[in-house]
């Protein structure tokens, strides 16, 4: 669903203490309580303890000697806590971010996805490369309600960039050279887990898992529909 389109307030119905607004020129997921998060977010990437995410929606023509310092301005200017803080950019509409939800084996997960193709391209293809920072293009939020160890964690961010692959290889989206796209040159991606302490370990999350394939499938659906429906 995109929820966001008619609205600026989203509530998970499986997740409720996870709240999700759109501010204007970005979107915010929050939770109370600080997520585990691996991420490649611009600032606060990396392993964190993460309460804030945000989704900076930036101007097509968007240039920044230093990309880092001006999100953690923005996260300043927003009031967000700047150490509890991931902070992402992106050039797509975030207004046609797609949500979905799933409960299932011993968790709770919510995906959100923003996709934008201006910059498609096929991993593993030579081209020429360059060493200045771009932002964001298909950003890929994973939300977890369940106890992971970060080997699974790192899973889980395979197992959800395979699928973002598949999802684009599906919906025949191609580079200039006919091969499909894998992504795109700025994508980034999310994943954050509750790691509830009455709940059991999942030690993996590979496709063959109860948690890998609902974070695949999430994920595939969830491009999909960002791509289809991106341009409204």
């Amino acid at each position: 669903m995109q929820p966001f389109r008619h609205q600026n307030q989203f509530t998970p119905r499986i997740w409720p203490e996870l709240r999700m607004y759109k501010k204007g020129d970005h979107l915010l997921v929050e939770n109370e309580r600080p997520l585990d998060t691996f991420s490649s977010a611009v600032h606060g990437g990396g392993f964190q303890k993460i309460s804030h995410f945000v989704n900076w929606q930036v101007p097509l023509d968007y240039a920044s000697s230093d990309p880092i310092q001006l999100m953690e301005q923005k996260i300043a200017e927003w009031e967000y806590p700047l150490n509890q803080t991931a902070g992402l950019q992106t050039a797509a509409k975030i207004h046609c971010a797609s949500i979905l939800e799933e409960q299932g084996d011993e968790f709770r997960i919510v995906c959100c996805v923003t996709a934008g193709l201006g910059n498609r391209e096929r991993a593993g293809r030579k081209r020429k490369t360059f060493s200045a920072y771009q932002c964001g293009t298909i950003n890929t939020f994973v939300f977890i309600d369940g106890r992971l160890t970060e080997a699974a964690m790192i899973n889980g961010i395979i197992t959800a960039t395979e699928a973002k692959a598949a999802a684009l290889q599906d919906l025949q989206v191609k580079v200039d050279s006919g091969e499909f796209a894998t992504g795109t040159t700025t994508d980034s991606v999310v994943l954050a887990a509750s790691q509830a302490e009455q709940l059991p370990v999942h030690l993996f999350a590979g496709t063959a898992t109860t948690i890998g394939n609902s974070i695949g499938c999430l994920v595939y659906k969830a491009t999909c529909e960002a791509v289809r429906n991106g341009e409204g």
